[in-house]
């Protein structure tokens, strides 16, 4: 998924087509949030316009990702796919178009933008099904529904007293 300027050029005005199948190291992504990815699929087509010397590509990403569960920080898959339109420009830009990837060198290479748009589809919390909630002695973990209902029930201890309180009536 690398293409030099010169490449790009003799290529002419026919549509690049995108399909291949990308691997990582599992400790390729410096993050707490994403362990591993697996059968990451990226197809898209591109064009190059060599007179503006920019090739914008369509890209669709998919593949499962291996992240932490929120709770017991077992490995949990979760599936994505993500799309997207990137514009690369071999030429200096004007402040305003910020969308555009400026190549310093005279090579495309997509690895980098494609895990970049990976990396924002990384979950910030996920819990896995049927995840036993951690306890010890004299704590627990408990989902936040249950903690909702436990101060429904539970009684201000300022009005504690209020309970013994009886209403005499006089005769």
């Amino acid at each position: 998924m690398k293409w030099s300027k010169a490449e790009l050029n003799r290529h002419g005005n026919q549509d690049l087509v995108i399909d291949e199948t990308l691997t990582w190291e599992r400790d390729c992504f410096a993050t707490d949030r994403l362990r591993e990815l697996k059968n990451v699929v990226v197809t898209g087509s591109g064009r190059y316009d060599a007179s503006s010397q920019r090739l914008e590509v369509d890209l669709t990403i998919s593949g499962e990702m291996i992240v932490p569960c929120a709770v017991t920080l077992e490995d949990v898959e979760v599936p994505f796919e993500t799309s997207s339109t990137e514009i690369f420009s071999f030429l200096p830009v004007k402040e305003d178009e910020e969308e555009v990837h400026v190549l310093k060198d005279e090579v495309l290479d997509l690895r980098p933008v494609i895990e970049q748009l990976i990396l924002l589809e990384v979950p910030l919390k996920v819990v896995k099904d049927g995840a036993q909630y951690p306890k010890g002695e004299g704590w627990e973990v408990v989902r936040e529904e249950e903690h909702r209902l436990q101060k429904r029930q539970e009684i201000d201890p300022r009005l504690a007293k209020l309970k013994e309180f009886k209403v005499q009536e006089d005769d």
